[in-house]
């Protein structure tokens, strides 16, 4: 590879990478917005936002998907943490508005 194949392969790559950041932006908002059909579900069956269990499942699957993919498994638990909290502070808004 000279450097022009080089710079053709981090302009490729780079184009790529933004177009699947875009892809995780998205998806991120349309996890959100489900925060709403989570807060009106658990007002009816009386649930606390915060939910142990489903926290505990959530990070379990994530170890499991970080070893299948050999990804270090401490970075995607912290962005499925960074990704429930925010879920959680959506809930709360909601919550707060009824």
């Amino acid at each position: 590879m000279d450097k022009s194949d080089a710079l053709r392969l981090l302009e490729k790559s780079r184009k790529e990478i933004d177009r699947i950041d875009e892809e995780i932006l998205y998806l991120i908002s349309e996890r959100t917005s489900l925060a709403r059909d989570v807060a009106n579900a658990k007002i009816v069956l009386d649930m606390d936002i915060e939910d142990k269990k489903r926290e505990y499942y959530i990070q379990e699957k994530t170890k499991k998907i970080a070893e299948i993919n050999n990804i270090e498994e401490e970075y995607l638990s912290k962005v499925m943490e960074i990704l429930t909290d925010l879920n959680k502070n959506e809930q709360e808004k909601i919550l707060r508005r009824k």
